[in-house]
C-alpha cells in the first residue's frame, strides 16, 4: 500500500511538472524591488568644512567666533538646500537663566511630507574641563562639535539637486555643550530643548532623526547607543547594517553603547521625532568618550578623513535609499 501510494505522488508530480505555466490573468507580476542608489561622500570635502569652523576659533556662544560661525553655517546650507534659515529664541533653564538659541536649519524637498532630519550641535565649550593641565578655556572642538556639522554640510553639497524619495532637513542645535560637568542632565542639549518644545509650536514632524556627535576621530568607534535602542531600533539597525556592508565594519560595532543624554533625545521627546545617535564609543576609556573629550587635545590633529568618509557615506546611503 505504501509502494502504490509513492509511485502515485510521483505521477502526479510529474504530469503538475509537464503542465505549462499559465499566468493568472487576475494577478498581476510580481512588483521589482527598488533598485539601490549608490552616493559618493567626498572625505577631502568634509574635512575642509571641519576646518574652516575651527578657522574661526572656539564656538563659544556669546564670542565673535560664535557670530562668525552662525553666518559661516547659514551661508553654507542656503547655499546647498531649497530653504535656509536661522531659527532665533530664548530658553530659561532651571537655575532661571535666560539663554539665547540660534539654531541653524536648511531643508530639502519641503514639500514632502515623509521626512529624514539629521542634526549636529556647532557649538564649543566654554571650557575643557576635563584637560589636567588647561581646564580653564575652550578647546578647539575639531571633534566635539564640527566634525558632525563638516560631515551634514558634505551629506547637504552631494544631495543638491538631487530627487530622493524622503524630505531632508538638516539642522544644526546651538547651545549643546555648556552643562555642568557632572550635573542635571537637562543643562545640556538646551538649543535641542528650546527647537523642540517651543519653535516648532506642532507645526513640523519628520519619521526619522539621526544626531551626529564626535564623529571624526582616528579609529573611531561607534556603538549601538541605548536610548536609540529605545526611540527608533529599526533605523538603529539599519544604519549599522548599511555601515558594514559598505565596508565600514571596523567603525560601526554590533554591540550596546552607553546610554546619552543628547541632542537625540529631546528632538524624541519634545518634538517626537524617532532619533538615533551616532556617537564616538571608545572601548579603552573607563567612560568611552574619546581621550580628547573637553580637552585642548580636541583639535585638528585628531580629524581623520577615513572616519568622517565612514559615517558620511553611510548617513548618505541610509537618507538616499529610505522607502
Amino acid at each position: 500500500m505504501q509502494h502504490k501510494l509513492y509511485v502515485s505522488v510521483l505521477i502526479i508530480l510529474f504530469i503538475g511538472a509537464c503542465k505549462p505555466m499559465v499566468k493568472d490573468p487576475g494577478k498581476g507580476s510580481d512588483p521589482k524591488p527598488n533598485p539601490i542608489v549608490n552616493v559618493a561622500f567626498d572625505a577631502d570635502s568634509a574635512y575642509k568644512f571641519v576646518a574652516e569652523q575651527v578657522e574661526f576659533g572656539p564656538r563659544v556662544p556669546g564670542t565673535t567666533a560664535h557670530q562668525l560661525t552662525l553666518n559661516y553655517l547659514k551661508n553654507k546650507l542656503a547655499q546647498y538646500c531649497d530653504t535656509a534659515e536661522v531659527l532665533t529664541g530664548n530658553l530659561i533653564d532651571y537655575k532661571d537663566e535666560n539663554y539665547p538659541i540660534f539654531n541653524v536649519w536648511g531643508r530639502f524637498n519641503v514639500d514632502k511630507p515623509k521626512r529624514i532630519l539629521l542634526a549636529a550641535h556647532w557649538d564649543t565649550r566654554p571650557q575643557s574641563d576635563e584637560d589636567p593641565e588647561i581646564n580653564d578655556k575652550p578647546a578647539d572642538g575639531a571633534n566635539d562639535g564640527a566634525s558632525g556639522v563638516g560631515v551634514l554640510l558634505e551629506i547637504a553639497r552631494q544631495l543638491q539637486g538631487k530627487d530622493i524619495e524622503y524630505g531632508i532637513d538638516i539642522i544644526f542645535f546651538d547651545q549643546e555643550d555648556g552643562g555642568e560637568s557632572g550635573g542635571r542632565p537637562e543643562s545640556w542639549c538646551l538649543g535641542s530643548q528650546q527647537w523642540g518644545n517651543s519653535v516648532m509650536e506642532g507645526k513640523y514632524t519628520a519619521n526619522h532623526g539621526i544626531l551626529l556627535d564626535m564623529v571624526g576621530a582616528k579609529n573611531a568607534t561607534f556603538a549601538l547607543e541605548g536610548n536609540s535602542t529605545v526611540f527608533n531600533q529599526s533605523l538603529l539597525l539599519e544604519t549599522w547594517k548599511t555601515g558594514q556592508s559598505l565596508g565600514y565594519g571596523e567603525y560601526f560595532l554590533m554591540i550596546q553603547g552607553n546610554t546619552i543624554t543628547d541632542d537625540h533625545v529631546y528632538m524624541n521627546r519634545f518634538a517626537g521625532i524617532p532619533s538615533i545617535d551616532i556617537i564616538h564609543f571608545d572601548l579603552n576609556t573607563m567612560n568611552s568618550f574619546p581621550t580628547h573629550w573637553h580637552k585642548q587635545t580636541d583639535n585638528m590633529d585628531i580629524i581623520d578623513k577615513n572616519t568622517l568618509k565612514a559615517v558620511g557615506h553611510t548617513v548618505l546611503h541610509v537618507v538616499t535609499n529610505k522607502r
